[in-house]
């Protein structure tokens, strides 16, 4: 990368797409202007104008248009999944998979959650539908093998296909939390970490060969899994920074890769404003920037492993404490260990895409091998998972702390590490009670009586990671004392609970009255008649047909929050 001369530049085109990715949200013309400023200040002069005016043609055509990835149809309405978001259109509207989708679409912020790939939906539902037959075919035939290797194997092979297809339909439930849990989410999720191990067993199979032609191949590999990924924008961005650096090896051109992470991160968030807060986005290159800045030549190779798991952990943790409520430090360890079974996964289910059924034998071996390892690293580093929400402030300040060290010299930037000691930041102080809103057939309490803790959950799984969790993360605690969780299509492997039960809670009666209790939690609607109301208790309910001061309708709040008698209404 010639163009780029000296430091001051490239980071001035990074702040300048990072303000133009705020500005889009408000104003999106603002962010055109600022765009094109970031390109012609950091790119030479007459190509500046040329990718300034590709710049702006691209804008203009990807705001219109999505290559549905993948579709799924529910009871009103079918949902297109494509790299950078989710579209909701009409139920009625049949869309092949792989098409491109063509309409006036806009950001449904009410369905939209912060540090997402964002929602949209489509005007009027007129939209048009243009099949492409390579990408529609390549997708087909993703979905294919996916579910060939599945049922071959009797359902004893699922990982695999998350590994190479990003494909994660088969998986347990129970082996996504275990791999959460152990702080191995990121190695389940196709991303740089398996760009890297496919181009490491490229290299490795072709040892033979001269090194240029090993990165031809290696690059060839990176760009051939973007495909195999389903045009994933995850790993498109991998593949992507990849292949870019092997490019510039073989074609002799010196890279500085500390500025280079820099300048591929402000192309990525000028073509996609939305990256400036995508959770994938922000830790994938979060860290890839600790992995660059905090290793220097020199580390034998256990010591280079050591340090790569620490460097990934120090920008990556204060994002997922903070969106996600969840970390464990223990992975730095973790991942050392199963670093070998997956690249051996990665490299047994590529064997089989390629060889066929003759590869299903082997990979079903070395699938309960990293299965049965993700288990046991779970039940293991238990101790040091953390299920505790931080403030935003916090996370921020943790971040640019860690920057500004690993910008150190020497041993200095080893200062980085004190970020690690977020996981003892104080969580919020307990309260009373707290009952978080929670839809339908979904109900949850949390009881904090003196020092006892219990708890109480009954409904799906998605809906007690990415609703009641949160809450729970609020106040920090994996174990308790008293309490029952029930998942229906699933369990739980996040809580801890010491005494197993639902009759027994501190000052609280659950739907029925069977002892002296102030407040009353009832798990179905309209079961609060006139008879049951006393002004000395309180009632908490989804939703109630009878009307009273002492009846509290959780539909109508955003969660509940007792303390010391006093009822906060989120």
């Amino acid at each position: 990368m010639t163009f780029i001369k000296n430091i001051p530049k490239v980071y001035l085109f990074v702040s300048i797409a990072v303000i133009s990715a705020v500005i889009f949200r408000y104003y999106e013309y603002g962010y055109i202007i600022a765009g094109s400023i970031a390109l012609f200040l950091f790119i030479k002069p007459y190509y500046n104008i040329i990718c300034i005016f590709f710049f702006i043609i691209l804008y203009f055509i990807s705001s219109s248009f999505f290559i549905a990835v993948n579709v799924e149809t529910f009871n009103n309405k079918t949902i297109i999944y494509a790299g950078s978001g989710q579209i909701g259109i009409d139920k009625k509207i049949d869309i092949p998979l792989g098409s491109i989708v063509l309409g006036k679409f806009y950001r449904d912020n009410s369905n939209s959650m912060p540090f997402f790939k964002p929602y949209y939906k489509v005007r009027d539902n007129n939209i048009k539908i243009i099949q492409i037959p390579f990408i529609s075919k390549v997708l087909k035939f993703r979905k294919n093998i996916s579910s060939h290797i599945f049922y071959a194997t009797g359902g004893q092979a699922a990982t695999a296909q998350a590994l190479i297809l990003g494909d994660r339909t088969f998986i347990k439930s129970s082996l996504k939390d275990a791999y959460t849990v152990s702080g191995l989410s990121h190695l389940l999720a196709m991303s740089g970490t398996h760009v890297g191990i496919i181009t490491a067993i490229i290299f490795a199979i072709l040892f033979f060969m001269p090194l240029k032609i090993r990165l031809l191949f290696a690059m060839l590999s990176a760009l051939f899994l973007i495909v195999l990924g389903g045009f994933n924008i995850t790993v498109i961005r991998a593949a992507v920074f990849a292949s870019v650096i092997m490019s510039a090896y073989i074609l002799d051109i010196k890279v500085n890769l500390k500025l280079f992470i820099f300048a591929v991160m402000g192309f990525f968030i000028l073509l996609s404003p939305y990256a400036v807060t995508d959770i994938s986005f922000l830790m994938s290159f979060g860290a890839v920037f600790g992995i660059i800045y905090l290793l220097d030549k020199g580390y034998n190779f256990i010591t280079s492993a050591f340090l790569t798991g620490i460097a990934a952990t120090l920008i990556t943790a204060p994002l997922s404490m903070y969106v996600f409520g969840t970390t464990n430090h223990l992975s730095i360890i973790s991942t050392i260990f199963m670093a070998p079974l997956i690249s051996l996964h990665i490299l047994f289910a590529l064997f089989t895409v390629i060889a066929g059924d003759i590869g299903l034998a082997p990979l079903v071996v070395i699938e309960k091998l990293s299965n049965n390892a993700v288990y046991f690293l779970k039940d293991i580093t238990f101790f040091g998972f953390v299920l505790k929400h931080i403030p935003l402030w916090l996370m921020i300040s943790s971040i640019i702390f860690v920057i500004i060290c690993l910008f150190l010299k020497g041993k200095l930037k080893f200062l980085s590490l004190i970020a690690l000691l977020i996981i003892f930041y104080p969580a919020k102080k307990p309260v009373d009670m707290v009952f978080p809103y929670l839809e339908g057939r979904n109900k949850g309490f949390i009881i904090f009586n003196n020092n006892k803790k219990e708890i109480f959950y009954q409904g799906s799984l998605y809906n007690f990671k990415y609703q009641f969790l949160p809450v729970a993360a609020e106040y920090g605690f994996t174990a308790y004392d008293y309490g029952m969780i029930k998942i229906f299509d699933g369990e739980n492997n996040f809580i801890k609970i010491k005494n197993q039960g639902r009759d027994n809670f501190s000052n609280l009666c659950l739907n029925e009255k069977n002892k002296d209790c102030k407040y009353f939690y009832h798990t179905r609607s309209n079961s609060v008649t006139k008879k049951d109301i006393d002004e000395n208790i309180t009632h908490i309910i989804w939703k109630n047909q009878e009307k009273d001061k002492s009846i509290i309708e959780i539909s109508k709040t955003k969660g509940i929050v007792i303390d010391k008698s006093n009822i906060i209404f989120k």
